[in-house]
């Protein structure tokens, strides 16, 4: 063999073993991503606010549905109460505005103090997730009780009322709704101690809450195995008479019934969102530590509507009460 034909196909042979080395080494890496993508936790646009019978889960319920996510909205009353009403008008006021809405506003029955409610919820829970959906992205507890009574005056009910959701209700919540956190290494996000305001009577109150903080520690330590975050929204700068107060509703004479969402500024919506989709997120996250003067602002990006038709936003069991939501507006 010539010297010249002898190099040509050891080049040849050289290109030869470079290509299959090439394909073994892209096999192998394909089989490598195929492998991450089988281990990662499918992800979710479902959220569940815990109780939409305050201002302020409702306000959530709003904002979270105008940036997409599907909301499951936690009530006690049913469909006759006043947040019902309101979600419904909201849902069905989307399309008079030019913002699109992609998202949507879910009602169940959910009480944190009642364990076959409770039951009955996680039950029906999975009939409301989308198709291939195994579970949802957080949960974020807004139940909460609040009473104002010096200790030799309260009412012994309602330091028991206290004990019973704030803290007997954040562990329950956990309980009945991990099953749904693990799948996707969802969060788990609780409400901070707020403050109880000036005066007298927080005894109680005060001590629900600290136990309260300790059960977020608690259920931190133990859920951080199965990748699941839980989280504390810092409520610093809230009165509890804020944090729990139920949604008024403005109505006149010949007018829509209207309300307002003013529990949360923009800024601290915002904080929020960070603690539900940061890819590392904190153990703690303060919703008023910009807001110098401590005071809240309307949020109108919570109150954006959308022209999409909302026939297929409201789910059972409140789609059977379509007249509720006629005439009801939001204002901001």
């Amino acid at each position: 063999m010539e010297p010249m034909t002898a190099l040509v196909l050891a080049f040849q042979l050289l290109a030869l073993f470079s290509i299959a080395g090439a394909l073994i080494i892209y096999l192998i890496c394909k089989v490598r991503d195929d492998d991450v993508k089988k281990a990662e936790h499918p992800k979710s646009n479902t959220v569940l606010v815990t109780s939409a019978d305050t201002a302020l889960g409702l306000q959530l319920c709003t904002h979270l549905a105008s940036k997409g996510c599907r909301v499951l909205a936690g009530m006690k009353d049913g469909v006759d109460s006043l947040p019902a009403k309101l979600l419904i008008g909201w849902l069905k006021m989307r399309e008079f505005t030019e913002a699109p809405v992609s998202g949507e506003i879910i009602p169940i029955f959910l009480d944190v103090t009642k364990d076959e409610v409770l039951r009955e919820a996680t039950e029906n829970l999975g009939a409301h997730l989308s198709a291939g959906e195994q579970g949802i992205q957080a949960v974020i507890n807004t139940s909460g009780t609040f009473y104002r009574g010096r200790i030799e005056s309260q009412e012994l009910y309602q330091m028991e009322q206290m004990f019973k959701t704030n803290i007997l209700g954040s562990l329950r919540i956990a309980k009945a709704f991990v099953d749904f956190l693990k799948p996707t290494c969802g969060r788990l996000i609780y409400l901070g101690a707020a403050n109880g305001g000036h005066g007298d009577g927080m005894i109680a109150y005060n001590v629900s809450k600290v136990a309260t903080e300790k059960c977020v520690q608690e259920v931190r330590r133990e859920l951080q195995p199965f990748g699941i975050r839980v989280v504390c929204l810092d409520t610093c700068g809230l009165h509890a008479e804020t944090l729990y107060k139920p949604p008024t509703a403005q109505i006149s004479s010949g007018a829509p019934t209207t309300y307002t969402a003013n529990v949360l500024s923009p800024s601290a919506l915002s904080v929020v969102e960070r603690a539900l989709w940061d890819q590392s997120p904190h153990e703690r996250y303060s919703l008023l530590a910009s807001n110098k003067y401590q005071f809240a602002l309307p949020c109108r990006s919570s109150m954006r509507l959308s022209n999409k038709s909302s026939d297929n936003a409201i789910k059972n069991p409140l789609e059977k009460q379509k007249s509720l939501g006629g005439g009801v507006v939001q204002r901001v």
